[in-house]
């Protein structure tokens, strides 16, 4: 840092030299489309300028009465925005808690809750319930027909006790058991 006359520290500029990359050429294509994205937003820019303009060339030709209606109109357009946008956010919170009944991850019942439309019903829900609920018994069911039976004395699954009665049968004739 050097110091001014004044004696406030004063940064010293040093000047960076940025080394281009040889081997990547600038990109025509990227330039172009920042040329136009810049281009847009000037004319985005200069297109609210013209709205804001005319809006107030509007209200400063229109006499108190039709002023003030206009801005009662005004805010309650905003005022309806409003409440469609809190509607929607109570909406889906009510819908995500639903979903979180229904048996579902609190991600992926947002997730649903922002794609379900207004007025489903609680009959949805209730059939979503139903059906994970089937799902989830299935899938218990599936899994204990998988399991080798333990029953004492009792063989395990009906090839086995098909293989003990055929035995049986055998034994009866003094024929060898089956292995």
């Amino acid at each position: 840092m050097e110091q001014k006359i004044d004696g406030t520290p004063e940064a010293t500029a040093e000047k960076k030299t940025e080394v281009s990359n040889p081997t990547t050429a600038p990109d025509p294509e990227k330039a172009a489309l920042l040329a136009e994205v810049e281009k847009l937003k000037k004319s985005l820019s200069k297109s609210n300028s013209e709205a804001a303009e005319n809006k107030r060339k509007y209200l400063d030709s229109l006499d108190e009465a039709q002023r003030k209606e206009a801005e009662r109109a005004e805010k309650e357009a905003a005022r309806e925005a409003r409440i469609a946008e809190l509607e929607a956010r109570e909406r889906v919170s009510t819908y995500k808690s639903k979903l979180m009944d229904a048996g579902f991850d609190s991600t992926t019942a947002d997730l649903m809750a922002q794609s379900l439309p207004a007025g489903v019903g609680d009959e949805y829900f209730a059939a979503q319930k139903a059906f994970n609920e089937s799902q989830r018994r299935a899938a218990v069911t599936s899994a204990m027909d998988n399991q080798p039976g333990l029953s004492v004395g009792m063989p395990p699954t009906s090839a086995d006790a098909k293989k003990a009665e055929d035995n049986k049968l055998r034994g009866y004739f003094g024929l060898p058991p089956l292995k």
